[in-house]
């Protein structure tokens, strides 16, 4: 017997946290459903508290955030994800810079470990650099991060 469109939305919240846009996209790819199902079995969900994208991306955040991870690569984690401006903007804006730049020094920590055989000190401190921008922290925080 062929599951519910509800049923499936279930099946895919119950493993991990998906945005909308996501849901949407792994209901509708099926082709089982029509828009009209999608959109009916989202808006339960959304009723239900199953699906907030507010929260997810808060989540997200704070989590990538601690995983050292800057704000320009979490806003193109959670845009990729579907997330709304507001939502991402609302999100970033309860990281504080205290955060993020306990974030990229912890990053830098882990990276300086992994440099010891570097010793250059020019060439050292240029790797660092670009690991730092490539974990999307500003510019102006590696450097004076690196400094």
């Amino acid at each position: 017997m062929a599951k519910s469109v509800l049923e499936k939305a279930m099946d895919h919240l119950a493993l991990r946290p998906l945005s909308t846009n996501e849901l949407r996209t792994k209901l509708s790819s099926s082709g089982k459903y029509t828009p009209d199902e999608v959109d009916e079995a989202i808006d339960i969900c959304r009723t239900r508290g199953y699906l907030n994208d507010s929260l997810l991306a808060a989540d997200a955040a704070q989590f990538l955030n601690a995983c050292g991870k800057g704000r320009n690569l979490i806003r193109k984690k959670l845009r990729t994800r579907g997330i709304s401006e507001e939502e991402l903007s609302e999100a970033l804006e309860k990281l504080t810079p205290e955060n993020e730049s306990a974030a990229a020094r912890s990053a830098a920590a882990g990276k300086l470990r992994l440099l010891v055989r570097e010793k250059d000190k020019r060439k050292k401190r240029e790797k660092l650099f670009r690991f730092l921008i490539s974990r999307g922290f500003s510019p102006d925080l590696v450097h004076s991060t690196v400094s």
